[in-house]
């Protein structure tokens, strides 16, 4: 009913890292001549810095930023980064005040939270798409 109503793609209802990912099937597809002028210097870059991090964190360990979670937040929009920022405030200061405690709830409670924002995700689009249906 969302997609009926709504459609999808850049004038309808679109998921951002989907476009993301869209965009890296079209390279995949029609090879470099499908990116903007200067894109190959910033692949190299980000090649470069990844490798990069990668070798000092053999070195350094914990004091270097993961690739991985540098690469993932180019890909996720930042409403949802924000969150994952905040989370990371608040069990960072949990930590500090109460170790024991943090230590023991808190892969349980980001689950909770998580599988409970996705409920309400499908809550929510469930009720838009029976209110919609009453308005078509």
């Amino acid at each position: 009913m969302l997609r009926d109503r709504f459609g999808i793609g850049p004038q309808g209802l679109s998921s951002p890292i989907s476009v993301k990912w869209a965009g890296f099937a079209e390279l995949l597809t029609k090879g470099f001549s499908a990116l903007p002028p200067g894109c190959l210097y910033g692949l190299v870059i980000g090649i470069t810095v990844g490798i990069l991090l990668t070798l000092l964190a053999e070195k350094y360990g914990e004091l270097v930023p993961s690739p991985a979670a540098i690469g993932i937040g180019m890909l996720i929009n930042a409403a949802v980064l924000m969150t994952f920022i905040l989370g990371g405030v608040v069990q960072l200061i949990w930590a500090r005040s109460e170790a024991k405690s943090e230590d023991k709830f808190r892969i349980p409670l980001a689950s909770g939270l998580i599988c409970g924002e996705a409920i309400v995700a499908v809550a929510v689009a469930i009720y838009a798409a029976v209110k919609l249906s009453f308005f078509a």
